[in-house]
C-alpha cells in the first residue's frame, strides 16, 4: 500500500481561516473556512463599519483546480450593520477583492479560464474545464472591457483599417490599433462599419490632448478615412504632415495592377501555345514566383520566371518596374524630398510602358498623383501599418476560430482578449 504523502498548498486568499478539508467521490476538493474580517465599508455611506450583525447563508467559491480536479471554498460570509445609517436598518455582507461580482468565482480562477481562452473557443474552454459556455461567456463579459481608459494609454503613433464581419456579406468594422511601441500593437477601438459617420464618433472620443500629441496616422487609400480625419483635424498643413498611407497598400495597389496584366498575359499565351506542351509547361505555376520579389525565391522559382519572361518579355518589363518602386520604398535614409524625385521619375518611366496598347500602371500613377503627399510622408516618419496587417491576421483567424461572429461585441472582446489581455495574462518569461 502506497504511503501517503502530505501536501502544503497556499491559497493565497486573505480574510480567512481554514476549518476543514475534504475530497468528495469525484475526487473534488472542499475548503470550509471561516471568515476572519471584523469590519467592511457600508454600501450605502461608504463609512467603516464594525458592528457585526449575523451572517449570510453559505456561499460556495470556485477556486483554481488542484491536480485537474475542482476546488470549493465554503464559507459564511459575515454582515455588519452601519451605525451612521441605523435608521435605515443598512446591513452590509462582507466581501473580499478575490472574489469575483457574482460572489460564486474567486478572481483567480476567471483569470485561469481567460488563460485558456486565448487562441480557443468558448465550447472547447467549457469542455476542457467541465463548466457551461454561459459561465465562460459571463466571465468574458465582466472581465473583458472593450472601451479604452484614455488616462491610461498615450499612443503617439495610430493606424486605421478595415476587416470584412462576415464573408460575402459587406458587413465591415473599422480596426483603430496603437502603433506606438514597436511589435507591441494594442486595440483602441473596434468600430461597427468603415464609413466616415462609422469612424468619426470614435475619433472624436479620443481627448484633445492626445489628438495633439499624435505624430502619426497610417491609414490606406480609402476616402472614408480621409474625410473622418479631416473633419477631426482641421489644420491642413498638420494633417498632411502626420497623416501616412500605408506602404503596404501602396504596393497591394501596384500588385494588383501587374497582376491582372500576368493574368491577361498567361491567358493570352496558352491560347497561343495550346498545341506546344513545352511551352504550357514553363507557363504552368508561375503565379506566385510572379507575385514574390526576386530575393524571396529559390532556384526553382526564379527559373520558373526566366522561363515565363521568355516567352512575355513584356512581362518582364512589368514586373522589374514593380520591383524598383518596391525598392525605392526601401531604401534607407531616403529623404522625403529625394523620394518624391525618384518617384516622379518611375512614375514618367512607368507611363511610357504599353503591351499591345495598354498600359497597367496608368491608373496607379493617377493614383498615386492624387495621393502623393500622404504616401511620400512614410520616408518621413517611416511609420506603416505593417504591424497591422500582422494584427489583421490574427483577427482573421479570432473569426474562422468563432465561426464567424454574429455579434459585433463578442467579436471586439475577443480580440481585446487575444490581442491586449494576452501579454497581461501569459506574461513573456525574462532571462
Amino acid at each position: 500500500m502506497a504511503k501517503k504523502t502530505k501536501l502544503k498548498i497556499d491559497l493565497n486568499l486573505d480574510s480567512i481561516k481554514i476549518k476543514s478539508v475534504s475530497i468528495d467521490s469525484n475526487g473534488d476538493y472542499h475548503i470550509y473556512v471561516s471568515c476572519t474580517a471584523n469590519s467592511t465599508l457600508c454600501n450605502k455611506c461608504g463609512n467603516k463599519t464594525t458592528q457585526s450583525h449575523g451572517q449570510c447563508d453559505e456561499s460556495i467559491i470556485e477556486h483554481l483546480p488542484i491536480f485537474d480536479h475542482c476546488v470549493y471554498i465554503h464559507v459564511k460570509w459575515p454582515r455588519f450593520k452601519c451605525d451612521n445609517c441605523d435608521s435605515n436598518n443598512s446591513t452590509t455582507s462582507f466581501k473580499p477583492k478575490w472574489v469575483n461580482a457574482t460572489g460564486n468565482k474567486t478572481r483567480e480562477y476567471e483569470n485561469y479560464c481567460l488563460k485558456f481562452l486565448i487562441n480557443s473557443t468558448i465550447k472547447d474552454v467549457s469542455e476542457k474545464l467541465n463548466t457551461t459556455e454561459e459561465v465562460i461567456e459571463g466571465i468574458i463579459t465582466r472581465n473583458i472591457k472593450t472601451k479604452i481608459n484614455w488616462a491610461e494609454v498615450n499612443p503617439t503613433i495610430i493606424g486605421l483599417d478595415e476587416i470584412a464581419l462576415r464573408k460575402g456579406h459587406s458587413h465591415y468594422v473599422t480596426i483603430v490599433s496603437n502603433l506606438s511601441v514597436n511589435k507591441e500593437v494594442k486595440i483602441l477601438g473596434v468600430i461597427d462599419g468603415n464609413s466616415r459617420d462609422d469612424i468619426l464618433p470614435f475619433l472624436k472620443s479620443i481627448p484633445e490632448d492626445i489628438l495633439l500629441s499624435l505624430e502619426g496616422i497610417t491609414i490606406d487609400m480609402g476616402a472614408s478615412y480621409f474625410s473622418a480625419l479631416k473633419e477631426l483635424i482641421k489644420d491642413v498643413d498638420r494633417f498632411n504632415r502626420i497623416v501616412t498611407i500605408d506602404r503596404f497598400h501602396v504596393a497591394k495597389l501596384l500588385g494588383d495592377k501587374v497582376d491582372k496584366e500576368r493574368k491577361k498575359i498567361v491567358k493570352q499565351l496558352k491560347l497561343e501555345f495550346e498545341n506546344d506542351d513545352d511551352k504550357l509547361e514553363s507557363i504552368k505555376g508561375t503565379m506566385w514566383p510572379f507575385r514574390h520579389h526576386r530575393n524571396d525565391l529559390g532556384k526553382e522559382g526564379n527559373n520558373k520566371l526566366d522561363k515565363l519572361f521568355e516567352l512575355a518579355p513584356s512581362l518582364k518589363e512589368c514586373y522589374n518596374l514593380r520591383e524598383e518602386l518596391y525598392e525605392i520604398f526601401e531604401l534607407e535614409g531616403l529623404s522625403k524630398e529625394d523620394a518624391k524625385d525618384k518617384i516622379d521619375r518611375w512614375c514618367k518611366k512607368a507611363n511610357k510602358f504599353e503591351t499591345k496598347g495598354f498600359n497597367p500602371f496608368t491608373s496607379f500613377t493617377k493614383t498615386y498623383g492624387n495621393f502623393e503627399e500622404n504616401i511620400l510622408n512614410y520616408f518621413t516618419n517611416r511609420i506603416s501599418s505593417g504591424p497591422v496587417e500582422g494584427l489583421n491576421n490574427k483577427i482573421k483567424v479570432i473569426k474562422r476560430r468563432g465561426f464567424g461572429f454574429r455579434n459585433l461585441t463578442n467579436f471586439a472582446k475577443r480580440i481585446f482578449l487575444d490581442i491586449n489581455y494576452k501579454s497581461a495574462l501569459l506574461p513573456t518569461p525574462t532571462n
